[in-house]
């Protein structure tokens, strides 16, 4: 009998366990991107559950580094579509502003120029960035404006910048 009863509710914790990571992997990022989509923001469907678009952003670079040895060595000016041509093709496939998966983190790229001034001039909402951006993406981001704050010849004072 108590053995039953073991049983039972480890396979009552099993099926709970398997419900949210299906919620939090799959349900959660649906509703996310459906949110988007009514906004007019798409981008490609994820290619993994777990990985969301990396296994495509791997393929892109790879194909994007054979073409490159097949060249002359040269100096490319255009680098971002050189380190990032996922970045590029998405942009050209989806338009300006698009959205993509990272493993399970759902990124929003936004390269229209009047929307990073509108986004900008935001200055109340904490929009730095997160420490997984600034590892993989540290040669397109830079440092940023939040460190710039740190050098005050650089940036005119102002109260709004580094608050």
């Amino acid at each position: 009998m108590a053995a039953k009863m073991i049983v039972s509710v480890l396979l009552g914790g099993l099926v709970l366990l398997l419900l949210y990571l299906y919620e939090s992997l799959v349900l959660k990022q649906k509703r996310l991107r459906s949110k988007l989509e009514k906004q007019g923001i798409r981008g490609p469907s994820p290619s993994s559950i777990l990985l969301g678009n990396i296994p495509e952003m791997k393929r892109m670079v790879k194909l994007e580094v054979m073409k490159s040895k097949d060249r002359h060595l040269s100096i490319a000016h255009d680098w971002p579509s050189k380190l990032f041509p996922y970045l590029l093709q998405w942009r050209n496939e989806y338009g300006p502003n698009f959205t993509y998966l990272s493993g399970s983190i759902q990124q929003l790229a936004v390269t229209d120029l009047e929307m990073v001034k509108e986004v900008s001039l935001c200055t109340s909402l904490n929009l730095g960035k997160p420490g997984y951006v600034s590892k993989d993406r540290k040669s397109l981001f830079g440092q940023g404006i939040n460190y710039s704050c740190k050098w005050p010849n650089l940036v005119p004072p102002k109260e709004d910048y580094c608050s």
